[in-house]
């Protein structure tokens, strides 16, 4: 596209500019094609989908379909025009985008926030918020709402301070942010057609004066149309035209409890979702978080035209950004329709980016989840004598002592050379019955880790209640042969879910074979099958690590 200079754009009207708009807005687009599949979005296996989400998956369907490429390439082709002047905030081709916009909602019916004061909510002292709104349908929910936006400035010609040049031309900011802002008037416009409407309201933001520090987004929070108590969720679509294979970033998920569960649910369309660790103030949900509203901001990622004049509408994954819309428009509608929503939780920087590096980290030389060593030749015959304790070990802790024989742990007998496995499958807190000279005892022990019983390790954490998060398994067990693999979250064994450690883990011992766990990945659910008995995989898993019984006299209990 030519580019226009700044000395020849002066020279336009605004009443030419809303000529334009006028007459992009009516071009007929359907002659584009919505059936190209982006490159970016893998196949999701949907074995063992919850009957909530088919469910869901059918009632939106109609909507969802709404949303063509056709449409979305109209918008950001007016949006992303030369003729606009790169959208800044204050200006006259941002004036000529700010009508463009409450041009779809009417044609939509999509109505303003409030009645009698039209879309625009102005601030700074010319800039422009953009407020509509989708009522919902229950007599109480309605009361509650549901955010979804995007800003639709842009840098204008660009300067020093919010252009990576070059200077002094057009800056279209097709994927900053015409792709958030078309995507957000699809939604909407899907919204407004459904026959029965969510139960909870949606309100519907643009953002003027994002690119000048959030400007929009602030004004909001110190000046609130809806109150910010009543907003329960808030998705942010800022840059969605970009979608590539490493799939689309979602920041902002830890500031919700089981956000990440509810937001993989709704990705029937096999997206690769990028939970990221990392959240920053870099656009509109920052404001809305610090008003403690969890706010999500989804993201395609940068790319080298990030704030240069070549952020044009030819670069962008169109397939991409429908595929997008769609994802935010189911996930509107289920927080719109949920029974309970995701509740604020406090986050911190330091300790998401440090449970992230927790999850990359190899884990090599674990310490013995007891801490003992025992002979090996005598367990040849069923005797399990202890020969050493490791200092600070939880053996040493209880109060096992060198030549100790085990008895039992738990309720379960040892035999000639299931020690090893009874250790790594016994719950956390576990009672080994020992006999100390002529007297047996029950010592309760506090075991290092978690129940290790098909190979492989998990953590849970706060931000996700109600999932298991895998760390590593062990090679040629039944975990690996399943595909089971380091940062699985793990939602339920043999069809049943669970709320704490403890559950889990009852879960693992009590479970038959084969053994089928509901897993997340990258936002795509699916059940893995674990197919052999827990003690013939623990053997092996054991043979595994070197545990043969004539490898040494004083045998560990774990590798």
């Amino acid at each position: 596209m030519k580019r226009i200079s700044r000395k020849n754009l002066r020279r336009m009207s605004l009443a030419t500019i809303l000529c334009l708009a006028g007459v992009l807005s009516t071009r007929n687009a359907l002659s584009q094609s919505d059936a190209q599949t982006s490159q970016s979005v893998k196949a999701q296996t949907t074995d063992d989908q919850s009957s909530s989400v088919k469910s869901f998956t059918k009632a939106d369907s109609p909507a969802a379909d709404s949303i063509t490429e056709s449409e979305l390439k109209r918008h950001i082709d007016f949006l992303a025009s030369d003729t606009l002047q790169g959208r800044e905030a204050g200006m006259q081709g941002n004036y000529a985008a700010g009508a463009y916009i409450v041009d779809q909602l009417r044609k939509s019916n999509v109505p303003p926030i409030t009645n009698g004061e039209g879309y625009f909510h102005y601030f700074h002292p010319n800039f422009r918020n953009i407020l509509a709104v989708i009522p919902g349908s229950d007599p109480q929910l309605k009361n509650e709402f549901i955010l979804v936006g995007g800003h639709y400035d842009h840098v204008g010609f660009g300067n020093q301070t919010n252009s990576r040049g070059p200077f002094g031309v057009v800056h279209n900011g097709a994927d900053d942010n015409a792709s958030g802002t078309a995507g957000v008037l699809e939604v909407a416009e899907a919204l407004a057609a459904l026959k029965t409407k969510p139960k909870r309201s949606i309100l519907i933001a643009f953002w003027d004066g994002e690119e000048k520090g959030l400007l929009g987004a602030k004004h909001y929070v110190d000046y609130p149309a809806v109150s910010l108590s009543k907003i329960r969720f808030h998705l942010n679509a800022d840059m969605i035209g970009r979608l590539r294979p490493d799939g689309l970033e979602i920041s902002g998920w830890q500031t919700a409890t089981a956000c990440r569960h509810f937001l993989s649910e709704q990705n029937v369309d096999g997206l690769n979702l990028h939970f990221m660790y990392t959240y920053k103030p870099e656009s509109d949900h920052w404001p809305f978080f610090e008003r403690r509203v969890p706010s999500m901001m989804l993201h395609t990622g940068k790319h080298p035209d990030y704030h240069r004049p070549s952020d044009d509408t030819h670069l962008l994954n169109m397939g991409g950004v429908r595929t997008v819309s769609r994802f935010i428009l189911r996930c509107a509608i289920a927080a719109a329709n949920a029974d309970s929503l995701p509740a604020i939780r406090d986050w911190s920087k330091e300790a998401a980016e440090a449970f992230a590096q927790r999850l990359k980290m190899p884990i090599q030389n674990q310490p013995s989840r007891l801490g003992v060593t025992y002979n090996a030749t005598l367990a040849k015959d069923g005797t399990i004598r202890l020969t050493s304790i490791a200092a600070g070990s939880p053996a040493a802790l209880s109060g096992l002592q060198v030549d100790d024989e085990v008895l039992a742990v738990g309720m379960i007998a040892t035999k000639s050379n299931d020690f090893r496995s009874l250790v790594m499958s016994a719950p956390s807190e576990t009672v080994f019955k020992i006999r100390r000279a002529d007297s047996q005892y029950e010592i309760s022990v506090t075991l290092r880790g978690n129940t290790d019983l098909y190979g492989f390790r998990w953590i849970m954490h706060e931000a996700e209640p109600g999932s298991a998060i895998v760390t590593n398994t062990t090679s040629e067990t039944l975990a690996a042969i399943a595909n089971l693999r380091s940062q699985h979250r793990i939602r339920s064994v043999n069809g049943k879910t669970f709320a704490k450690r403890s559950d889990f883990e009852t879960l693992l011992i009590n479970a038959q074979t084969p053994l089928k766990l509901k897993v997340e990945l990258d936002g795509s659910i699916e059940t893995l099958t674990l197919g052999s008995s827990p003690s013939n995989a623990q053997k092996g898993s054991s043979s595994q690590n070197g545990d043969a019984e004539n490898a040494t006299k004083n045998k560990p209990d774990n590798p």
